[in-house]
């Protein structure tokens, strides 16, 4: 029982990489394809994919879209700047979750490799809107802020209408994806249950967010983040753990 448990272990640290991987690749791929139609961009592969280094390897760390936002401002297409920031965080993270989600619809989750890879995408989508909305919205730098720019309003005004479906992701994600894939994924076994809680939670209210307590996105973002680490996170083990444990019983 040791040796699966720490084959599941394994299986799932390595689908958890790919699937962030992908994730995170569909947003700054949403970018550069967006400021490519719009005219702004020649190549729309042509990332900033960063150096070498164990960090970028695994998680990309260094990567980002390329898209140079201060010509399309200075040439009075604000609007289009917008879109292109927007694009990232709801076209390659929340459009994609929607589509990902759609799919349980034709199959049923079940302890399999394609069941968690599609669970961990889910995750890893909707923690990517959480990394921008809330977390890094009420800044003066990032994607929403240069959004907010484009559309010549304030973050604080642009907030409340990104707010509502990052909310919404959120809830959808841990009232309807985690306990419909975590019992099956584990097939009913406490110690992968445990693993799985305990990583979703992680993953999402840690590393998703707590991104505001670097990159100086300021007091907000830092106090957003420490909500999201020192509150939610615990309230989140808590919560799964008795939604799907439960479902074992």
């Amino acid at each position: 029982m040791m040796r699966t448990d720490a084959a599941f272990a394994f299986k799932t640290a390595i689908v958890i990489i790919v699937a962030h991987a992908i994730a995170y690749l569909a947003h700054e791929y949403s970018h550069s394809f967006a400021a490519w139609v719009s005219g702004y961009m020649e190549n729309p592969l042509a990332l900033d994919y960063g150096g070498i280094n164990p960090g970028n390897l695994v998680f990309l760390s260094d990567v980002g879209d390329n898209v140079q936002y201060d010509p399309i401002m200075d040439s009075g297409h604000g609007l289009t700047a917008a879109a292109i920031a927007l694009a990232g965080p709801f076209v390659g993270n929340a459009l994609l979750y929607a589509g990902l989600y759609a799919t349980t619809g034709f199959s049923r989750p079940r302890d399999s490799l394609a069941s968690s890879l599609l669970f961990w995408m889910l995750a890893m989508c909707a923690g990517n809107v959480w990394s921008y909305v809330p977390m890094r919205a009420l800044t003066t730098h990032a994607d929403i802020a240069i959004a907010a720019q484009g559309l010549r309003i304030s973050v604080l005004a642009l907030f409340p209408f990104l707010l509502v479906p990052s909310l919404f992701i959120a809830y959808h994600f841990f009232a309807k994806v985690c306990p419909l894939f975590i019992p099956a994924i584990t097939a009913g076994r406490a110690a992968r249950t445990a693993l799985l809680v305990s990583m979703t939670a992680i993953w999402f209210f840690m590393l998703f967010g707590g991104v505001g307590l670097s990159g100086s996105y300021g007091p907000i973002s830092q106090t957003l983040s420490v909500v999201s680490e020192a509150l939610c996170l615990p309230l989140a083990i808590t919560w799964l753990w008795k939604k799907c444990a439960r479902a074992h019983a």
